[in-house]
């Protein structure tokens, strides 16, 4: 179950990187925090720099260090809430499915209020007709209506505006350390709906150690493809170019695996992830 999670966890990171609000302006970031213009590199023969890729590591250590200290604090905080774990599991996984819905631009939507309601009327069907038994029933609802709750207090509008957010910094080696503090906080909004999920799985582990391990694996699984494109930043110039079009499928698939980890969640069946991995 634990190798599950930190998997989670690592794979949250790379498809954070390849959310249609980080991986496009990751040329302009990286250009920034290296002070190597992208038109300079396209004039380059040379495939490596050298200040490209260390000005891209100490931005990745940057933000690696506040995510690692959030997770150690959610494991933290959560040994003092195991009473209540029952219970806050259904209020985070209706806070995940709130997240991967966001993710996936399903508040966009002119119609979403009436598709909420037609979910939870299809629920009461299922239930009606012995389907799905009186506490998965309640379970859902609960979900759903902690996804009502904040998005009738418009906290998905919060997170949109948030993403206008830019970040500014002197450029140097500690300018991108510090770049990549700032962006720890001030990407959050962008990020948020992956990394809150993350973050709540941590909170769920039984030690400090553990939780802090699942948001070092995160912010592996983000920083990692960061470097790469550090290393080799005129080559991924070429590949946002040509990963565009596929913006709008990471953001739906991106969203349904964050639902259906809340769904999960709530349900207290994430173990099942456990039983596909040993074939159960």
């Amino acid at each position: 179950m634990l190798e599950v999670t930190f998997l989670s966890a690592f794979l949250a990171g790379i498809l954070a990187f390849l959310s249609p609000c980080v991986l496009p302006i990751i040329p302009a970031y990286i250009s920034y925090i290296s002070g190597v213009g992208v038109e300079q590199v396209q004039k380059e023969s040379r495939v490596f720099n050298v200040r490209i890729f260390l000005s891209a590591l100490f931005f990745v250590v940057g933000f690696s260090v506040v995510f690692t200290l959030l997770g150690a604090g959610a494991s933290l905080v959560g040994q003092f809430l195991k009473a209540y774990q029952t219970e806050i599991a259904k209020i985070g996984g209706g806070l995940v499915i709130f997240f991967g819905l966001h993710f996936a631009g399903a508040f966009l939507r002119p119609n979403f209020l009436r598709e909420l309601i037609g979910v939870e009327a299809l629920l009461l069907s299922l239930h009606l007709f012995g389907m799905i038994g009186r506490e998965t029933f309640l379970s859902l609802t609960g979900a759903l209506a902690v996804v009502l709750a904040l998005y009738l207090f418009r906290v998905h509008e919060y997170l949109y505006r948030q993403l206008k957010t830019e970040v500014k910094a002197e450029v140097s080696y500690l300018g991108a350390f510090l770049i990549g503090t700032v962006f720890a906080f001030g990407w959050t909004p962008c990020i948020g709906p992956i990394l809150g999920s993350i973050l709540f799985l941590a909170s769920q582990q039984e030690t400090v150690r553990e939780g802090a391990i699942m948001l070092l694996l995160f912010s592996f699984g983000l920083g990692l493809p960061f470097l790469i494109a550090g290393l080799l930043f005129s080559l991924f110039l070429n590949f946002v170019r040509k990963f565009r079009r596929f913006f709008g499928a990471v953001e739906v698939i991106g969203g349904l695996l964050l639902v259906t980890l809340g769904v999960l969640l709530v349900l207290d069946k994430l173990s099942w992830f456990a039983g596909l991995g040993t074939g159960i």
